[in-house]
């Protein structure tokens, strides 16, 4: 997808501003997600019960 079109659906004013965006590379994100406090870590993973699986299993 070229920078033009995402700046048009975006709405931003200038293509620059999109370019930030689109240039952020994964060392950007990891000290973003760091600095708004958001850890890696996510403990404990989701085990649905027997309802649950039932209730996707007649779906």
């Amino acid at each position: 997808m070229d920078l033009l079109t995402i700046q048009a659906w975006l709405r931003h004013a200038q293509v620059a501003t999109t370019h930030r965006y689109a240039a952020a590379d994964v060392e950007m994100m990891r000290k973003g997600l760091e600095k708004a406090g958001v850890s890696g870590d996510l403990g404990v993973r989701f085990r649905p019960d027997d309802a649950v699986l039932q209730l996707l299993n007649s779906i």
